[in-house]
């Protein structure tokens, strides 16, 4: 099997592998950061050139009235969300600069291979597509307003923070289309284990650059680097759980796990790369990549644990 598949097949197991050893192999970290915003472009092509955006599939996705629905859930769960986020952590005293990675969570769009871990674990599929799909065409308004409303410094105008993650992402739109053009539908669609695998090994080459100097941080100040995980892993874990529970009340199972994984899930390395450098936003977005990368993993064993047992064979009489 071409090895790209077979990583796109193990992708679950490959990905916190990639975590746990991508700090510590001797590659130049700091040269890759500059290519950042490439990066995300790139991830951003791979995960449009996979959703079928035919116009007869656009139109059943995009339906006017379910878009604006989900326009609405996305605009109360990344604007509203981070401002009451911002303002709840004022009034019990928060950290401004943990608020701040709060923030910048609740405005991050849903992370672009949402689909593919959906597909990887069995979740509605139709439902990531649309949320992903309308996050990332909604982000250039979606996400410097919801920054803004927050009234935390982030060092950038919002015109400008709405023009630098509109190029990044017009660019790689532009070039999933491009590649589904080129290959077609289908032939993306059979080669299902390839594009998996090319996934996998992009969200382990973005480590590279996330990673630059995350050793020296982390021997630096112990505390603030498990401080930073646990943050990651309760807004993502968290996330995903309590939504997908509030969820499961009124959407089928594979509906509700698939709203709360977009939810958990968010493109923070998108605002990454768009906002000034920070080094406690850059470990922060770091550590997030555990829990996404954790993702396909942890909760195919959790939907295990989860599963009802299957009854028992009726016994036969003697």
């Amino acid at each position: 099997m071409n090895p790209v598949a077979l990583a796109g097949r193990h992708a679950s197991l490959l990905l916190p592998a990639g975590f746990s050893v991508v700090p510590f192999l001797p590659v130049d970290a700091e040269a890759l950061r500059p290519a950042l915003p490439q990066l995300v472009s790139l991830a951003t092509a791979l995960a449009v050139a996979r959703q079928p955006l035919d116009p007869a599939t656009l139109r059943r996705l995009l339906a006017p009235g379910a878009a604006l629905r989900l326009a609405g859930w996305l605009f109360v769960t990344q604007v509203l969300l981070a401002g009451a986020a911002a303002a709840l952590g004022r009034l019990f005293g928060v950290d401004p600069q943990i608020l701040a990675l709060i923030a910048v969570f609740c405005a991050a769009p849903p992370l672009s291979a949402s689909p593919n871990l959906c597909l990887m674990l069995g979740y509605e599929l139709a439902l990531a597509l649309r949320l992903t799909l309308l996050g990332t065409l909604l982000a250039p308004l979606f996400l410097p307003v919801a920054l803004a409303l927050t009234g935390l410094p982030f060092d950038i105008p919002v015109a400008a923070l709405a023009l630098r993650v509109l190029g990044i992402l017009a660019f790689g739109i532009a070039a999933g289309l491009a590649i589904q053009r080129l290959l077609g539908q289908a032939r993306i669609a059979e080669q299902s284990d390839l594009f998996n695998g090319l996934a996998a090994i992009l969200m382990i080459v973005f480590l590279f650059p996330l990673m630059a100097g995350m050793r020296e941080a982390v021997l630096a100040d112990p505390a603030e680097a498990l401080l930073l995980l646990g943050l990651a892993g309760a807004v993502n874990l968290g996330g995903h759980l309590a939504l997908r529970s509030l969820a499961g009340t009124v959407l089928p199972p594979a509906s509700a796990a698939a709203a709360g994984l977009v939810f958990g899930n968010r493109n923070t390395v998108l605002v990454l790369a768009s906002l000034p450098y920070d080094p406690r936003l850059t470990l922060f977005v770091a550590m997030m990549q555990f829990p996404i990368y954790a993702t396909p993993f942890l909760f195919s064993l959790h939907d295990r644990w989860r599963a009802p047992c299957p009854p028992l064979p009726p016994s036969s009489e003697s």
